[in-house]
């Protein structure tokens, strides 16, 4: 039997074919994620920032960004596009009040 560490061709090979597949599937999530918003921006109405109070961060449609969410895009379950924490449009649906 052979203990040593070393990788063959063939399995290196084999490593390096499944890395795109894997960047592939983070990309058809993202994809998958703006195909299921429906509506572009102009149909929305949607503008950069809040109207009357409202905003897309107090929305029940709006998906947060991972990362500084109160400042960075995120996106929304039926606009298309990267969406403005601050923003709003004629589709917004205000979060219940706990």
């Amino acid at each position: 039997m052979n203990d040593d560490k070393t990788i063959s061709r063939g399995e290196m090979i084999q490593k390096l074919a499944i890395a795109p597949i894997a960047i592939g599937a983070l990309a058809a999530l993202r994809a998958e994620a703006d195909a299921a918003a429906t509506f572009d921006q102009k149909t929305a109405s949607y503008v950069t920032h809040p109207n009357g109070g409202k905003q897309c961060s107090g929305c029940t449609l709006f998906i947060p960004a991972k990362s500084n969410p109160m400042k960075s895009a995120g996106a929304c379950k039926l606009v298309k596009g990267k969406i403005q924490p601050n923003g709003y449009c004629k589709f917004f649906s205000a979060k219940p009040h706990h």
